[in-house]
This record gives C-alpha cells, structure tokens and sequence, in this order.
C-alpha cells in the first residue's frame, strides 16, 4: 500500500508528465483501479490493477481515448505481452517498430499500434 507521504512526490510527476491531457481513471467501490491519459491522439499511458484485469476496465478507458477521435496509437514494448495481446484483441494493428538502446547496453523494441475509426459510409 502507498504511504500518503509518497503520494505528493507521485502526483507531481504525473502532474507535470500530464497536465494537459485527458485523463480518465476508473473507480471500483470507491478504489481507483486503472487510468489512461491521451495526449492528442496517442494514448500516453494505459494501467489497470492486476485485481480488474478482465473486468472490462481496460476496454472502457480505451473506448474513452477513442471518443471524438479518427484514429488513435499506443506504444508498447514487445516484452509487455499483455498489453500488445490486449490491443490485438481490442482491434488495434501493429504499424512500426523502434528500438530503442540505452546506456547499459538494454535495448527494447517499442511497438506502435494505431486504431482508426471505420467508415461510416
């Protein structure tokens, strides 16, 4: 459990790294479980709770990061099977790949997938 002295620090971050974009999180009975952040038309961070995984949780913010939008993308690396299956299965296409290397000699490749309204003709 988080320290109410470790919330400050926490929220300064997420403030700063977000301020301006939408965010959403979802409550259940009164405890957050899951947010996402758009930014434009990038969906900037996406988390659910291990304990509401398959509860609809991630699909309902997602569908919210789509409102009023033609098209939208989330990142992901290729190790975070869950969410690329998720995205997958939520109807998202893979659309490029970057890695990136880092100073430790790790790299990651990041994953991009795009979702793009249909048609209405």
């Amino acid at each position: 459990m988080t320290k109410v002295d470790d919330l400050e620090p926490m929220t300064a971050y997420w403030r700063e790294r977000f301020g301006k974009d939408c965010v959403w999180v979802a409550e259940i009975d009164a405890h957050i479980v899951g947010f996402c952040v758009r930014e434009e038309d990038n969906i900037g961070a996406l988390y659910v709770a291990r304990d509401a995984r398959r509860l609809g949780v991630g699909k309902k913010l997602r569908d919210l990061a789509k409102e009023n939008r033609e098209w939208i993308t989330v990142w992901a690396y290729e190790l975070n099977t869950r969410a690329r299956k998720f995205y997958r299965r939520e109807g998202l296409v893979e659309v490029s790949r970057e890695t990136e290397h880092y100073e430790d000699g790790v790299s990651l490749v990041d994953i991009e997938h795009r979702w793009i309204r249909p048609s209405s003709r």
